[in-house]
């Protein structure tokens, strides 16, 4: 059984924060700063008492899967929390379906009020008839967005801008904007000794046991070390050089000077899980860049990597099984 909280004045509350990237138009009026004030008030105002604060930065509201949303529901579980108050009903969500299930379903059956201030509702004295009206239009306008960010990013990849979040090992991005890649003066060395070393036949196990045995940092090491905000163990599980981040390196056009992107597509703008584009349908805009390494040189690496390639499928048994 939930508890009724029979005196609504005196809930046990919570207020959740949200942003997003999705916001970014509109920044200032939503930012985490000015939600926490305006909920305050509210609570204030009306004698609302909040003991809890929940925040989620840069998670988008078509996914649920965010921090500080769990954390909210757990505590509702475990009846720790009897009201919830969000700007708006965007800031809880823009998926409209699992949007309505929590505020149509969930959080009734637990006894919880639920407020979305600048909507002017109150699940004490609010019909429910029109959230699933405002639900609608907050994923539209989800969806409305994701188009065009696509569309951007779709047109800044075909005029050979670089859109990644980190440049690739042996670069830094540069520029006004930090959409170009000029070497790396660290690493852009280890990018051109890898290529020299495999063009004369060493193994990338090999390579990856040298890079270790001289304490150079992986590239996801390295990435971290750039940016100390970064957790480690979400980019590596060893922390260490392997034959495949060789390999990989090794077949990547960006070090001829070459950028190729969109490699991968989201499967919905709900949805994070992503396809990988056949290698034919990706956008490639030749010399973008100042090149690590001569095309001679890319073409040695590659037919070493074929040859090896051959040779331990025949090993193995002749090739495709």
């Amino acid at each position: 059984m939930y508890p009724s909280f029979s005196d609504k004045s005196f809930l046990p509350g919570a207020i959740y924060l949200r942003l997003s990237k999705d916001d970014e138009g509109a920044k200032e009026s939503l930012s985490i700063a000015n939600q926490r004030k305006m909920l305050l008030r509210y609570a204030a105002e009306h004698g609302l008492t909040v003991i809890r604060e929940y925040v989620d930065d840069g998670y988008s509201g078509t996914s649920f899967d965010r921090p500080g949303f769990k954390r909210m529901i757990e505590d509702i579980e475990k009846k720790e929390i009897g009201l919830v108050l969000t700007k708006d009903l965007s800031r809880l969500g823009r998926d409209y379906i699992k949007t309505g299930q929590y505020t149509e379903l969930f959080f009734p059956s637990r006894g919880v009020r639920f407020i979305a201030v600048g909507d002017g509702y109150d699940s004490a004295f609010s019909s429910t008839d029109l959230i699933p009206f405002r639900n609608v239009v907050n994923e539209m306008y989800a969806r409305d967005i994701s188009r065009k960010i696509r569309a951007s990013l779709q047109v800044r990849m075909e005029e050979g801008s670089y859109i990644g979040n980190f440049a690739p090992y042996g670069y830094r991005k540069c520029g006004k904007e930090r959409h170009q890649l000029t070497p790396d003066p660290e690493t852009a060395p280890i990018v051109l000794r890898l290529f020299l070393d495999a063009s004369r036949g060493v193994l990338p196990s090999a390579l990856a046991a040298e890079l270790n045995n001289e304490k150079i940092p992986c590239p996801s090491i390295y990435r971290c070390l750039k940016h100390p905000g970064l957790n480690p163990d979400r980019f590596s599980r060893s922390g260490q050089w392997t034959a495949n981040t060789i390999i990989k390196i090794l077949h990547n056009p960006v070090y001829l000077g070459h950028m190729v992107q969109g490699k991968t597509k989201k499967l919905s703008f709900k949805s994070s899980a992503s396809l990988t584009v056949p290698e034919h349908e990706r956008i490639r805009v030749p010399d973008t860049h100042p090149p690590i390494v001569t095309e001679q040189l890319f073409l040695q690496c590659k037919e070493q990597l074929k040859s090896r390639t051959c040779r331990k499928q025949e090993a193995d048994g002749g090739g495709h099984q």
